[in-house]
């Protein structure tokens, strides 16, 4: 196309956004990085909503669950109370190591957390380690020995030993412990949870 003086003019390239000459290959993928971090953000928001409609996050799917745990650990990284959460929920999704780690670094900082002692517990007997897992509850057991659910975690990792006669001692004495009819129905509920494969 002639301009005025007779000097051709180049085709302007298209779009406001266009790829100027000598611009870095990595500009594209840093827009579609920022699309993807607006998305997650946009999508976290909107999690944070339901959580604030349900009231609690322990109401939302287990995969939902993980996700807020860990936004929660990013603000608050020291707070073992949800690291523990956190870990629990990775349990429930079968991420095992993903929730020993977890719960190792809870008892790196703390090796007397109950909760963690507990899980950790738990991870290892459904990841088939169950002299390890053994040993973690023992030491909960021994920090709270009243506690309901660590009688039936013992009771099932004692099982998986092939040691009958203390895990119908230890499934008796949860039983003994709990008080309610809830109660009774959620040590089967947690049996079929932690006994599976």
């Amino acid at each position: 196309m002639a301009a005025p003086g007779g000097l051709l003019r180049e085709k302007p390239e298209a779009g406001v956004f266009a790829r100027q000459p000598g611009a870095p290959a990595d500009q594209e993928r840093k827009g579609e990085k920022m699309k993807q971090l607006f998305f997650a953000f946009a999508v976290s928001l909107l999690m944070v909503g339901t959580v604030h409609a349900h009231g609690n996050i322990s109401n939302l799917p287990d995969s939902v669950q993980v996700l807020q745990y860990r936004m929660l650990l990013y603000m608050d990284p020291g707070n073992n109370a949800t690291r523990n959460k956190l870990a629990m929920a990775l349990y429930r999704t079968g991420k095992l190591d993903e929730a020993k780690t977890e719960l190792g670094t809870i008892l790196k900082n703390d090796p007397a957390d109950f909760d963690a002692l507990d899980g950790m517990g738990i991870v290892l007997l459904k990841s088939g380690n169950y002299q390890q897992a053994l040993q973690y509850l023992e030491k909960a057991q021994s920090l709270r020995d009243k506690d309901v659910m660590v009688h039936v975690h013992l009771s099932a990792v004692y099982d998986k030993l092939g040691r009958k006669d203390k895990a119908a001692a230890e499934l008796a004495r949860a039983r003994e412990l709990a008080t309610t009819p809830a109660m009774k129905q959620k040590i089967d509920k947690e049996l079929q949870l932690i006994a599976g494969p």
